[in-house]
């Protein structure tokens, strides 16, 4: 038909159309204000994702409490949740595993004016939450007790620690060992918009501004479709191969790989 304006697929004789799938955007900060009565007064978050995409997104979040947790004088300090940490942590905590330890060093990444004595007096109880811990190997073995890397010594709990704030944690900063002060400075700006938020400087992020937004187009989406799929079939192979270790008998690899897993997938 010369008036047809295409663009479809014909499927079991009915038309189909790809749709875009519409989502925030990755690598921006978002801080938004939690209605009260809740435990927090503010969060922020950052979906961190690698440009390849070839591994999904990983999100960190910050949160500044409402009032006094166990412990606590007073509210308003800052903790953030980094993945595969089960609980979240004091932020400061996080500067000292990154390899800054001085108050001083961690306060010239947050508050970039030294004379603004309410920024200052704002983050103050997340300074002294963290008090305790005053180096890099006690902060870094703080997050391991609070990982995966249970019923284990001091050095592996470090190391376990180690790789999360290098690999997991803001990974479109960069995963190199030596991207420690680049992630500092990331940090740090989280932790200012907070506060500027906090002291209502800055108007908190609107969440159906279509500028945040991001549209999937059919690319994306098939590769992720796909990526599970190939995933599927690895773990289907890796088994049958297992089994036939276990059993002695011959691997087969024709057989071993079942092409439907992809076509109807």
């Amino acid at each position: 038909c010369i008036y047809d304006q295409g663009g479809y697929f014909v499927i079991n004789g009915s038309e189909k159309v790809l749709v875009a799938q519409e989502h925030m955007s990755n690598n921006h900060v978002y801080c938004f204000r939690k209605s009260q009565p809740h435990k927090y007064s503010w969060v922020v978050e950052c979906r961190s994702q690698v440009d390849s995409g070839a591994r999904p997104t990983s999100t960190m979040y910050m949160q500044m409490y409402q009032k006094p947790s166990r412990g606590q004088v007073e509210g308003g300090h800052i903790r953030a949740t980094l993945p595969y940490i089960h609980t979240d942590v004091p932020v400061v905590v996080v500067f000292r595993a990154l390899g800054f330890v001085a108050d001083r060093d961690i306060l010239e990444h947050i508050v970039y004016d030294f004379t603004d004595s309410d920024m200052m007096e704002r983050f103050r109880p997340s300074l002294e939450e963290a008090f305790v811990v005053q180096n890099q190997t006690v902060a870094l073995d703080f997050l391991g007790r609070r990982g995966r890397a249970m019923n284990v010594g001091r050095a592996e709990r470090v190391r376990y620690a180690r790789d999360i704030v290098q690999k997991e944690m803001l990974p479109h900063i960069g995963t190199e060992a030596t991207s420690d002060t680049k992630k500092a400075f990331f940090l740090g700006y989280i932790v200012h918009k907070l506060l500027m938020c906090a002291l209502e400087r800055i108007d908190e992020d609107d969440r159906d501004h279509y500028g945040k937004k991001r549209l999937d187009l059919a690319g994306p989406l098939l590769q992720s479709l796909f990526r599970l799929l190939y995933r599927k079939l690895q773990k289907d192979v890796k088994k049958s191969l297992q089994k036939a270790l276990d059993e002695g008998a011959e691997f087969n690899l024709p057989s071993a790989i079942k092409a439907n897993v992809i076509t109807s997938g």
